[in-house]
């Protein structure tokens, strides 16, 4: 029931519970005082854990936090239009992370892990909301902090301690898994490995046709191959899309939150004068005033640095003055006129020259000003998320209209219509408007003409997380042209077609040559000869890009000493593989890092997964209480059931 505690520091509000905590409360997602409960005995308890107990009141804070949350992530201001179904989902998973956290207390317990007073310190300390303007933890800060979000002291240093335990349990386990050699060598050896062959390509333009056609070749060609020489099939559709920038107009964001990012953001908003440097950085007197006096001459920023490369020469563009590392620089900078060569100034770092190329006074963007920008970037980093949340909806939504009228406007779903060819050009030769980008209309395009007409419509998972629905409601299939009038192309397309068969006899011919030898013999002495590739080394990590992938696939998949014939496009292949090289030291040297470093991290990733089942099975939860769990969950949600279904 417990999900993997490799997701728990990352997926949960249970994870690295106090910075995340006191983030997400400062800049207003909801998260109210989660822990102010915690550990309260009770003689009501909704599941004990061992020792420890999880009260109604723990349950119903830790929800009450997460439904907001999760309403937001959808577009949704108000948690109550969240579905039943939603909200039920929600709470399981709420009461897994509470078990999930009490085990790993009850296992640090066990442990014999304790936490030092210093260590909570420095983690508070360390806490970016309790910071001043300086960047310093502040009392004062720290205490209007916690009032406004109703946590006490205590119950955070509670929540921050157990939290450490936490994270000293877990964080370590699985550091001493080691990547075995012979596996890795192995996974290595047939990744880098080379396989060295003899290549030809025999293009289909190169073969060669005996005799023009007679009308009879011309019409049997025009007769077996009609769907060349049809008029274009167009095809109408109705449709709905939904993509990330159509759901994320959809989103709701409370101005309480905008507000609260506004604030949090301060530093963006309320900008002080800033200003752009160009920079030279000598460690000799002598040199910098040389480089001073040919700057002040009308030398170039690009010529200077040229003429004087033992400087380290740098661009600084509209920094604040604490933005600049160098103090002494950094003074004389935000006291120095604009567009005139200053220095050389003696600093701590060496002796500068520089260049004020650009002064921009101190400048306040007000809310109002920020709201829009504030309102799509939280719209733009949600709307991924709020997309796959809506998915439900929109299916129940698509199954419950025939005709794709009836999909609610506020799922973010962008409905279009039109005639369109399988080029996506309508009747006018334009790209059909259709929704989202190449890869979503070309996914589009190709449902249209592969979908039935009249068929019931289907919710179906587009590139990139996005989905769409259609219907085609009108085929005009195209016409077979009278001969007459496409009598030329018949003769291209009979030309190509003869060319193409001659090229094929050719390669059969040396492809037998080659099995009864090697493709050097074969098209020695023939006009393939120039053709001829020798010694053509790839390996899968290093794949000749100018092959096609399935003369690459075949090239693995012969041995050595034997030749295969493969068809692309517009070519046949011909490849005879002569040696397999080992891996070079390069590759084995560079390769071998990463993949073992990979290989023990999926390793590590694992150890989690044995380590929940072991804590579970050491202490399993008991006395679950199913009446108190569906009171917490009804009292959390009361109007959730008339959200959307």
């Amino acid at each position: 029931m417990i999900t993997t505690l490799r997701h728990l520091f990352v997926d949960s509000w249970a994870g690295r519970a106090a910075a995340l905590l006191i983030f997400l409360a400062f800049i207003g997602w909801g998260v109210g005082d989660v822990y102010s409960n915690m550990g309260t005995a009770s003689s009501n308890e909704v599941v004990r854990v061992g020792d420890r107990s999880i009260t109604p009141d723990d349950f119903s804070r830790a929800l009450s936090a997460q439904l907001p949350e999760v309403a937001r992530r959808i577009g949704l201001a108000d948690p109550s239009k969240l579905p039943k179904g939603e909200v039920e989902q929600i709470a399981r998973q709420t009461l897994q992370n509470l078990v999930i956290q009490n085990e790993t207390q009850l296992a640090a317990a066990r442990a014999g892990m304790m936490v030092p007073d210093d260590l909570v310190r420095q983690e508070v300390f360390a806490i970016p909301a309790f910071h001043n303007a300086a960047g310093q933890f502040d009392r004062s800060v720290f205490n209007d902090r916690l009032t406004r979000i109703g946590l006490s002291e205590g119950k955070l240093l509670q929540a921050i301690r157990e939290d450490i335990a936490s994270r000293g349990l877990l964080q370590g386990m699985g550091q001493s898994v080691i990547a075995p050699p012979s596996l890795t060598d192995r996974m290595l050896s047939f990744d880098a490995s080379q396989r060295v062959f003899d290549l030809v390509q025999i293009p289909f333009a190169s073969g060669v046709v005996a005799a023009a056609p007679t009308d009879d070749q011309l019409h049997r060609f025009y007769d077996n191959h009609p769907q060349m020489f049809r008029t274009t099939e167009y095809r109408h559709a109705k449709m709905v899309v939904m993509t990330p920038d159509s759901v994320a107009k959809t989103i709701e964001v409370p101005d309480d939150v905008l507000h609260r990012l506004y604030d949090f953001q301060a530093r963006t908003f309320d900008m002080p004068e800033t200003r752009t440097l160009q920079v030279l950085t000598f460690t000799d007197q002598a040199k910098a005033d040389a480089a001073a006096t040919a700057w002040k001459s009308g030398t170039s920023w690009d010529d200077i640095q040229k003429k004087f490369p033992e400087a380290a020469a740098v661009s600084l563009p509209s920094v604040r003055q604490s933005d600049i590392p160098n103090p002494e620089l950094a003074k004389a900078a935000f006291a120095a006129p604009s567009d005139r060569i200053s220095g050389p100034e003696k600093t701590g770092m060496g002796w500068v020259v520089f260049n004020i190329t650009a002064i921009t006074a101190p400048h306040k963007t007000t809310f109002e000003q920020a709201k829009d920008g504030l309102k799509t970037q939280v719209q733009t980093q949600e709307a991924g998320e709020a997309l796959q949340a809506r998915q439900k909806q929109f299916q129940d939504a698509v199954a419950g209209s025939s005709t794709l009228e009836q999909i609610p406007s506020d799922l973010g779903a962008v409905p279009a219509s039109g005639t369109l060819d399988s080029n996506g050009l309508t009747q006018d030769g334009l790209p059909a408007p259709i929704p989202g980008d190449a890869a979503l209309r070309q996914a589009i395009i190709h449902q249209i003409f592969t979908q039935s007409k009249g068929a019931q419509p289907t919710v179906i998972n587009g590139p990139n997380g996005t989905a769409f629905s259609l219907l085609v409601d009108e085929v005009h299939p195209g016409t077979l042209k009278p001969f007459d009038s496409v009598r030329d192309q018949v003769v291209q397309a009979w030309t190509a077609d003869q060319k193409r068969h001659a090229a094929d006899l050719r390669a059969t011919a040396l492809f037998n040559a080659a099995k009864a030898g090697t493709l050097r013999k074969a098209v020695e002495g023939q006009a393939e000869a120039s053709a001829l590739r020798q010694d053509v080394a790839v390996s899968r990590v290093h794949p000749d890009q100018s092959l096609p992938q399935n003369v690459l696939r075949g090239v693995f998949g012969l041995k050595p000493g034997t030749s295969g014939m493969f068809e692309s496009p517009d070519a046949f292949w011909l490849v005879n593989v002569t040696a397999d090289k080992p891996a070079s030291a390069e590759d084995m040297k560079s390769l071998g890092n990463q993949l073992s470093d990979e290989y023990l991290q999926s390793m590590r990733s694992d150890i989690p997964v044995a380590l929940n089942a072991a804590i579970e099975k050491a202490v399993p939860p008991s006395h679950i209480n199913m009446a108190l769990y569906n009171q917490v969950v009804t009292a959390a949600a009361p109007a959730a059931g008339n959200g959307a279904q």
